[in-house]
């Protein structure tokens, strides 16, 4: 798998930002969490890095692959590292994300989107980094909870009466 390094200085973008065209198989020092290995959009497309807030830190990263956006990394909690990366499938939906929440560099959530349901996702968490999903199996997010039956209420017990409206004598 091969990214496309085109040119190391960076670049004005229409709207303001500033941008490079980065290599994924060899991203700058201090990007952050890489992409995960298997999503493969992230690592065959034209890969441009944004400096969006002017801090000389790159905030943003997208991928194209045939002029469509395919791969996402953000730094979502703007602490100046990219902590999460999505993959677009060919339709442009959102397919799978991973994240780090935690700030170790590693992926700890991770999220695969069902196409049938928009929006819905199957979680698995891995917060102590041994590979193994923490929850036992993955959480789809979409299914309903289903609550207990519910008890029945006690029976309603009287009350003092309420005060009435008119004065007493």
């Amino acid at each position: 798998m091969l990214a496309v390094a085109l040119a190391t200085g960076a670049c004005a973008a229409n709207d303001g930002m500033r941008f490079q065209v980065i290599s994924m198989e060899r991203p700058p020092e201090g990007l952050g969490l890489p992409p995960p290995v298997d999503y493969i959009p992230c690592y065959t497309g034209e890969a441009r890095a944004y400096d969006t807030d002017g801090d000389g830190r790159v905030d943003k990263v997208k991928v194209k692959i045939n002029g469509k956006d395919r791969c996402y990394g953000e730094d979502a909690n703007h602490d100046g590292v990219i902590d999460t990366w999505d993959v677009m499938d060919e339709s442009g939906n959102l397919a799978r994300r991973s994240q780090d929440t935690n700030g170790d560099g590693k992926a700890d959530q991770a999220w695969t989107f069902d196409p049938t349901r928009k929006g819905c996702a199957s979680l698995i968490v891995d917060r102590d980094g041994d590979g193994k999903n923490d929850l036992g199996m993955p959480l789809d997010v979409c299914r309903p909870v289903i609550a207990p039956a519910a008890t029945p209420l006690p029976a309603a017990v009287p009350g003092p009466p309420a005060p009435s409206a008119t004065p007493s004598k």
